[in-house]
């Protein structure tokens, strides 16, 4: 067992997973990040995590 599902059974956390490249259990947050990507971070190179963060701030915001 990986050393995180030892930790998420530890703290009685059940995984949920799907089957790999099937998107349709939570297609809403699928379709969020289709657009967080194309959008916001694709071929963006960030030059420090407080550029990031304020970019992502006035993004969402």
């Amino acid at each position: 067992m990986p050393s995180y599902s030892s930790a998420l059974s530890t703290f009685g956390i059940q995984q949920s997973l799907s089957m790999k490249g099937c998107p349709y259990d939570n297609a809403v947050a699928e379709a969020m990040f289709k657009v967080f990507k194309t959008e916001f971070a694709n071929q963006v190179h960030f030059q420090s995590a407080e550029q990031l963060e304020r970019e992502l701030w006035d993004y969402v915001n």
